[in-house]
């Protein structure tokens, strides 16, 4: 019997709060140890086990063959003492020639907490026993975790479904949820949705090498609507349903400073803009009314020209020094009013949507 044959395995059902908190548990192992009456050899007495005349006791038989790449021996297991070498005459009758009995071992087995489904325990030491030789195999448990209704278990995070009534759905409620630790308040807030997940922190699985680290217990939300509802209920639910559809009508767009989009887009900037293009409007006639003055005055002094010539002149008229400095003072006192109107029209727009800052 090979060391490997010693071995033993075991296995152990656990339920999911012991897998998750640890346990010690107290299981008895049958397991093989050699026999005392016969010292393990399986004979009444030293007296009745005799060499196999077959094999010589060598437990193996020899054969020799010939074939056409000569002469070939082949060494094979005595079929008359198995391989053993030795004969039993008389078998001793506590083992019935075995060399072996079986017997319960009583033991503790401390199993730790965040264990897996599945995981091996090696006791080593604890299996069967050869005292012939002097060792003795390992025990090894197979851990086995029973499911638990309503809490399933993903790494170090444990699950469950939870149904939440519509109305406690909108208005929010405290709710009673199996945990590993038992009862435990679960908060939901209002407008929870179908699908959302609440947790309780820390009342998961721990880490097995980090016993201080701890999953949550996460709960997928469901909402239940009834199919069949009250006279009372009907007109209540109608009644809301008014409700919120007249306050979706009354509402106002929004824009993403938080200022109506009607009043501030339309208002305030068209008002802004159609100033603008009267102050333009107005500059530029004046300007126009100016160089028509200009050009006139320069066709009358140049009378006596050719056609030619007036008509270059009317197309790109010489400006005199004076007339450059009356251009750039017009373009400046432009400029300075338009910045004027812009200034006014922000400050406008302020005092007319002070809400609108963020």
């Amino acid at each position: 019997m090979g060391n490997q044959d010693l071995d033993i395995r075991y296995d152990l059902y656990l339920s999911l709060e012991e897998s998750v908190f640890g346990v010690k548990r107290k299981i008895e192992v049958p397991c093989l140890e050699t026999c005392d009456s016969c010292s393990g050899t399986g004979a009444k007495s030293s007296s009745c086990i005799k060499s196999c005349t077959d094999c010589g006791g060598r437990g193996g038989v020899m054969r020799t063959q010939t074939t056409p790449f000569g002469m070939m021996s082949q060494v094979s297991t005595c079929s008359k003492c198995s391989g053993v070498g030795t004969i039993i005459t008389d078998h001793c009758r506590t083992c019935g020639g075995s060399g072996t009995i079986r017997s319960n071992h009583a033991m503790e087995v401390v199993i730790p907490p965040g264990v897996d489904n599945g995981a091996t325990v090696q006791l080593r030491g604890k299996g069967n026993i050869n005292k012939k030789r002097g060792i003795a195999g390992d025990l090894f448990v197979i851990l086995h975790i029973n499911e638990k209704h309503g809490i399933w278990r993903d790494g170090h995070h444990l699950y469950s479904k939870i149904n939440v009534d519509y109305t406690q759905a909108i208005l929010g409620t405290v709710l009673k949820v199996e945990t590993v630790e038992g009862l435990k308040d679960l908060h939901i807030p209002s407008g929870i949705q179908p699908g959302d997940t609440l947790k309780l922190p820390q009342k998961g699985v721990p880490d097995i090498r980090k016993p201080s680290v701890r999953g949550d217990h996460r709960f997928i939300v469901n909402i239940l609507i009834p199919k069949g509802i009250s006279d009372k209920e009907r007109t209540l639910v109608k009644e809301l349903a008014s409700l919120r559809s007249n306050a979706k009508d009354h509402e106002i767009p929004f824009n993403n400073t938080g200022t109506s989009e009607s009043n501030f887009d339309k208002k305030p900037k068209d008002h802004a803009s159609k100033r603008g293009i009267r102050s333009v409007t107005t500059l530029w006639k004046s300007i126009t009314k100016f160089l028509q003055r200009s050009q006139s005055r320069e066709r009358f002094a140049s009378a006596t020209l050719d056609t030619p010539t007036l008509l270059w002149r009317s197309t790109k008229p010489d400006f005199s020094p004076a007339f450059s400095v009356i251009l750039v003072c017009l373009v400046t006192c432009f400029l300075s009013f338009k910045r004027k109107t812009d200034k006014h029209a922000t400050l406008q727009h302020r005092n007319c949507f002070p809400h609108s800052r963020t």
